[in-house]
């Protein structure tokens, strides 16, 4: 979108061949996921094969989805006064506030120097409160990302929904200076808390700066999915399209 290539060590294989839809056959019955694989001839070496193996997770019924336990845990940092992060990352929240309903909840943490919550764990049917705590977010301060997760993962333990989806959503851009901020320290934390039923997924915002290796270590080791948001469309995608993988695990450590 800017007319320009993006560095190489920065494309991800994975996400490339990832980021479209495939025509693959769903699971049938209660399997989780179901397999593809294709074999073909390779058109630049006769004599080797490509083989294309897919997953197909287990379409989910929106409305049928178990009820959520949500805790946005918002970096407010410095580093997030750009128009493509703290303010992103509010419009992109509120498209996914904007798909809730009666049987989830949201709370709000926010992280700079010091962290917070901003909202306690609220009903979606109570949205305009939901939308006016984000609303009145503004970015400043270092950062101290560890002790907002654990203020996040806290919360989403006091509101435990069993049966249900209980995850963390980590806006940030990942600049963390302050606290644990070794990427091992993190995952070892992430680690711990996975093992209370509590996923976390985490979404990246702006560039530059922008850690994101360490962020998709956390997500992986935190049992959630990982995403890079630049723009609405991308949010679009992500919170509302995509809403089901965003929100719901069909298979984990596969």
């Amino acid at each position: 979108s800017q007319n320009q290539m993006p560095d190489p060590n920065s494309v991800r294989l994975e996400e490339m061949v990832n980021y479209f839809p495939y025509r693959d056959a769903a699971p049938s019955g209660n399997d989780p996921f179901a397999v593809t694989v294709e074999v073909a001839e390779c058109p630049w070496q006769p004599k080797h094969r490509l083989a294309r193996i897919g997953l197909k997770a287990k379409p989910i019924d929106y409305n049928k989805r178990p009820p959520s336990n949500l805790v946005f845990l918002i970096d407010v940092s410095g580093s997030m006064d750009a128009p493509n992060r703290l303010p992103l990352v509010k419009a992109s929240l509120k498209m996914l506030v904007n798909e809730l309903s009666e049987n989830d909840r949201v709370a709000m943490v926010v992280y700079a120097g010091a962290s917070g919550l901003v909202l306690d764990s609220t009903s979606a049917m109570n949205k305009p409160k939901i939308l006016d705590a984000l609303d009145r977010l503004q970015a400043g301060g270092s950062t101290n990302g560890a002790s907002g997760i654990e203020l996040a993962y806290q919360t989403a333990k006091e509101h435990f929904i069993e049966n249900g989806t209980n995850r963390v959503i980590l806006c940030t851009d990942g600049d963390w200076n302050v606290g644990t901020t070794s990427t091992e320290a993190l995952i070892k934390m992430v680690e711990q808390k996975r093992e209370t039923g509590v996923f976390l997924s985490v979404f990246g915002f702006g560039m530059g700066n922008l850690r994101d290796e360490m962020m998709v270590n956390l997500a992986g080791k935190g049992n959630g999915n990982y995403g890079y948001i630049d723009s609405l469309k991308e949010a679009n995608k992500a919170f509302v399209e995509q809403i089901g993988g965003t929100l719901v695990t069909v298979a984990k450590d596969v």
